[in-house]
């Protein structure tokens, strides 16, 4: 590889890793290239980039930030997957891959700042997605709205039976 394309390669994986929310490491070796066409498609719909690079790159995009410690052991063939949108949405994918391709299996990854082992990585995929966890929090938000409402709805009804009742107990009364 020449040094101007090596050093292209270096700015861009730099960009990708500044982008990405979350990164996961796997280990690619014995996959198809039909098995990793798949797994691109797939996780392009995810809003998840997924690159091969060198070890020694990703060593180097990555050298003097936090996220540095994760790639210290990284040996072997290695696919990088970037999530581009929500974290949660690309360990789902990235796990359930591996979970249908054998030979793909994930090795760590960062989130944010911090570095996870593939046990947490599995642990965030079975976290509820960004939308479900926004609809749960608006409709615990809603909840005490909704309650305020019925109670003064209440009064009001309650009053009307209260009229509703004397007017019936005068009218039986003559």
């Amino acid at each position: 590889m020449k040094a101007v394309t090596k050093q292209d390669a270096l700015e861009q994986l730099k960009k990708d890793f500044s982008n990405s929310s979350a990164v996961v490491f796997a280990d690619y070796k014995g996959v198809t290239s039909e098995e990793m066409n798949l797994l691109r498609r797939t996780m392009r719909e995810k809003k998840v980039l997924v690159k091969v690079a060198k070890n020694n790159l990703v060593r180097i995009a990555l050298k003097g930030t936090p996220k540095e410690q994760a790639v210290e052991k990284l040996a072997g063939p290695t696919v990088t997957c970037f999530a581009l949108g929500d974290a949660v949405e690309m360990a789902k994918a990235v796990t359930d891959f591996s979970k249908k391709v054998e030979a793909f299996s994930l090795k760590e990854g960062f989130l944010g700042d911090q570095v996870v082992n593939e046990a947490q990585i599995k642990q965030l995929a079975t976290l509820p997605s960004r939308e479900q966890l926004v609809s749960q929090l608006l409709s615990v938000m809603n909840g005490p709205i909704r309650n305020f409402a019925c109670v003064l709805n209440a009064v009001q009804r309650d009053f009307t039976r209260v009229v509703q009742a004397v007017a019936d107990k005068k009218a039986q009364q003559g």
